[in-house]
């Protein structure tokens, strides 16, 4: 029985895999899409209010450059005519009286001359801190909610050609309603932040399950396909195993007429695991190769093939009392591999033979339809329940009224799998204790006159 151990153990595949779980991997993918979005979503955001608040930044910059910029040739003004000159010289007053603006105006030792709008700074302006200001150049500063910028005003000396120092002006303008806009602007980004990971949370658990779907058929096959050969391996194996048994425990009776039958059902044992492991490396390699990579393929005349055929079955039919009709058309042509082809149809006729009683009728016929080579097997059999249609293609599946016949329940897959190869189709209708009719489409080819 250890042989029988040993094969039953490499086909089990155990229900939970140690540290393996589709729950576990299928919250791993989630946790890992939703880290990668917030992620995605995080920097995107980021990016998006960096980029805002430099632009209002940028806009609040530039009112205070075209404001202190305007008010530069006033500086003499106040300087010589005072404060009171303002309200008459200073037209450009509209510039800053819709906005919480300000200006003022020191001389060159940084004291206070004049003033006008609101929101001023406490700083006070130290002339040795911007002594090294050249012409034209300015400094911002930021003082809690107001934004300043100072520039130096020189004037020229036209007797020594010199610039000398008159001055200083310093624009400032309230940033509590940029930083107000921006508050705005975080808060509506954290919530559509987190109603979009809600809602990609939400979507996540519907896609790594519809992700983990054809994984979780493939495991379920695999699961299936490994308890069924282990399974259809039993059979052969516990016979070969029990003969081989009583053989070694009983030596003497290798010379007796009784050893005959114990060395047949080892021999008929090792033929059924023979084809078993043929039809399931068959299937394996074909499971294997890529869809993209095609086969060679020659030229068969289906006819000819059939015709073949028909002559070995026809002895099956005289020996079973079975009615055998062929009705095959001549010169029909396909691309494919003579060797699957012809295990193709001898699986298709040896099921019609099997599962039809003595007296019964098997019909063989070719015929073109459109532009598909048409193979169809007819027979007067015991018949397949509709309930059962959908899974007879299936792998070791077979009905629970055909159990007891002699199969492993892999010939209809082979054969699906053989037409699915040479792109065509292969369709069933049965009506039980009347009979089933397959019919296997395949494309027809051509040949080429001279």
């Amino acid at each position: 029985m250890t042989l029988l151990k040993y094969l039953t153990a490499c086909f089990s595949i155990p229900n939970k895999l140690p540290g393996f779980s589709f729950l576990d991997i299928r919250r791993r993918l989630l946790l890992a899409y939703l880290l990668v979005m917030s992620t995605v979503l995080g920097i995107s955001g980021t990016a998006l209010y960096i980029f805002f608040a430099q632009s209002l930044n940028h806009q609040v910059n530039n009112r205070l450059q075209t404001l202190v910029g305007a008010a530069t040739p006033s500086l003499n003004t106040i300087k010589f005519k005072g404060r009171p000159s303002l309200d008459r010289d200073l037209s450009w007053r509209d510039l800053f009286s819709h906005r919480q603006q300000s200006l003022e105006w020191f001389d060159a030792n940084g004291q206070l001359i004049a003033r006008e709008g609101s929101n001023f700074p406490q700083m006070p302006l130290s002339a040795k801190a911007f002594s090294t200001l050249q012409n034209g150049e300015s400094i911002f500063q930021q003082e809690r909610q107001i934004r300043s910028v100072i520039i130096a005003v020189y004037t020229t000396q036209n007797q020594k050609n010199t610039i000398q120092l008159k001055g200083y002006i310093r624009a400032s303008e309230s940033t509590q309603e940029i930083e107000t806009t921006l508050q705005q602007l975080q808060l509506g980004l954290w919530l559509g932040g987190a109603t979009a990971i809600f809602l990609i949370g939400i979507s996540s658990v519907y896609l790594t399950r519809q992700a983990l779907k054809p994984t979780l058929k493939s495991f379920q096959h695999l699961k299936q396909f490994a308890a069924d050969a282990s399974h259809e391996l039993g059979g052969p194996l516990t016979k070969i195993s029990f003969a081989s048994e009583i053989l070694l425990s009983n030596p003497e009776q290798l010379s007796k007429p009784s050893a005959q039958k114990k060395v047949e059902i080892i021999k008929s044992g090792a033929e059924q695991m023979k084809y078993l492991l043929e039809d399931l490396l068959f299937l394996s390699r074909t499971d294997a190769v890529s869809p993209l990579i095609k086969p060679e393929k020659a030229i068969v005349f289906v006819d000819e093939l059939l015709q073949q055929l028909a002559e070995h079955f026809r002895e099956v039919a005289r020996n079973q009392d079975i009615d055998f009709e062929t009705n095959i058309q001549p010169d029909l042509v396909v691309k494919g591999d003579i060797s699957q082809l012809n295990r193709l149809f001898s699986n298709i006729l040896t099921n019609a033979f099997k599962y039809t009683h003595a007296g019964g009728r098997v019909i063989l016929s070719l015929s073109l339809s459109q532009k598909d080579v048409v193979v169809s097997v007819e027979d007067t059999g015991i018949g397949i329940d509709s309930q059962y249609l959908p899974y007879i293609f299936q792998r070791f599946w077979r009905a629970k009224q055909v159990r007891k016949q002699k199969g492993l329940g892999l010939g209809l897959a082979i054969s699906q799998t053989i037409v699915q190869q040479h792109q065509g189709k292969i369709t069933v209708s049965s009506t039980v204790n009347v009979g089933t009719c397959f019919k296997i489409f395949l494309p027809s080819y051509r040949l080429q006159s001279k």
